[in-house]
C-alpha cells in the first residue's frame, strides 16, 4: 500500500464532497443520467443521424422545432432538455458521470480483490474471531456489489459512490502503516489485499484519474474562457481552485486537491 494516504483514502475524500453535491433522489430531472438522456434526445431531435449523435458528447441548443417534434411522442410530458443546464451545471455532471464510471471500476476490482482473499482465508485451519469478523465484513461487501447489478440506474449511481467510501475504510483498516498497534490480523489482511491486487488497483485507479483530470481541466478551461470580466469575478475561487490544481505535482495531493472542486458548488 501507499505509505500515509493510500489512494483509495484520496478517493474517499473525493466521493465524501462528491456525494454532498449529488441531486436528491427525488429529483431525477437534476441527475446525471437525466443530464445524460436530455443530451442523447436533443441530439437525436436535431438530426436524422440520431444513432451517430447519441454516441458524441455534443450539447446542441434546444429549440421550438426541437419542442414541437418531442411533444409528439408518448414521452412528451417528461421531457429535460440539455438547455435547461448552464455551463456550470453541466461541468458538474459530467464530472459526475466520469466518476460514476470510476466509482464502477473501483467497486467491480475491488470485489474481486476481497473476493479472493475470502478464497484464501477459507484456508485457514483456526481463524481467531476478530479476522472472522474482518472477513465476515468483506464478505458482506461482495454481496453488496453483487447486488448492485439489480438496481436501477439512478439507485446505481448513488450506491457506487457509497461503496467506493465504504471499500475505502474496509481497506484501510488494514493499512500497517498508518496503524499505531497493528495486530496480527492486520497483518495477514494487509498482506492478503496486496497479494490479491490491492496495490495494483490503486496504481489502476491513479493513472484513470490522471487521464480523466487532463480531460476535466481542459473543460475547466473552456468553460472560463467563455466568461465575461464579471462573470470571472463570481468565479474568482473556480479560478484559484484551478490555479492550485495545475501547480500541484504530486499525484496523491492532486486527488486531495481535486476533491475541493465539489466544494465549488456547495
Amino acid at each position: 500500500m501507499f505509505k500515509g494516504n493510500t489512494m483509495l483514502l484520496c478517493y474517499l475524500l473525493v466521493s465524501s464532497q462528491l456525494i454532498s453535491v449529488l441531486p436528491q433522489a427525488s429529483d431525477s430531472s437534476r441527475s446525471p443520467e437525466a443530464f445524460k438522456e436530455a443530451q442523447l434526445r436533443t441530439e437525436s431531435a436535431a438530426s436524422t443521424n440520431a444513432y451517430n449523435n447519441a454516441n458524441n458528447n455534443i450539447i446542441i441548443a434546444h429549440d421550438e422545432n426541437t419542442s414541437s417534434n418531442s411533444d409528439n411522442n408518448n414521452n412528451s410530458g417528461n421531457k429535460v432538455y440539455a438547455d435547461e443546464w448552464s455551463d456550470r451545471d453541466k461541468l458538474l455532471f459530467y464530472t459526475l458521470e466520469q466518476f460514476a464510471l470510476l466509482s464502477n471500476f473501483t467497486v467491480e476490482h475491488g470485489t474481486e480483490v476481497l473476493r479472493n482473499v475470502l478464497k484464501d482465508a477459507a484456508t485457514l485451519m483456526e481463524p481467531t474471531a476478530s479476522l472472522l469478523a474482518h472477513l465476515g465484513n468483506f464478505s458482506d461487501f461482495v454481496a453488496r456489489a453483487d447486488n448492485v447489478k439489480k438496481l436501477s440506474e439512478d439507485e446505481k449511481v448513488g450506491e457506487l459512490y457509497d461503496m467506493v467510501v465504504l471499500f475505502t475504510e474496509l481497506v484501510e483498516r488494514h493499512n500497517t502503516t498508518a496503524l499505531e498497534n497493528a495486530t496480527t490480523e492486520n497483518m495477514y489482511l494487509e498482506m492478503s489485499l496486496k497479494k490479491n491486487g490491492l496495490d495494483k488497483l490503486q496504481v489502476d485507479f491513479l493513472e484513470r484519474f490522471l487521464v480523466f483530470s487532463e480531460k476535466f481541466n481542459a473543460r475547466v478551461d473552456s468553460y472560463l474562457a467563455k466568461l465575461t470580466a464579471e462573470q470571472r469575478a463570481s468565479e474568482r475561487k473556480m479560478i484559484e481552485w484551478q490555479r492550485a490544481f495545475n501547480t500541484e505535482t504530486d499525484s496523491e495531493k492532486k486527488v486531495e486537491i481535486f476533491a475541493k472542486f465539489f466544494e465549488l458548488y456547495a
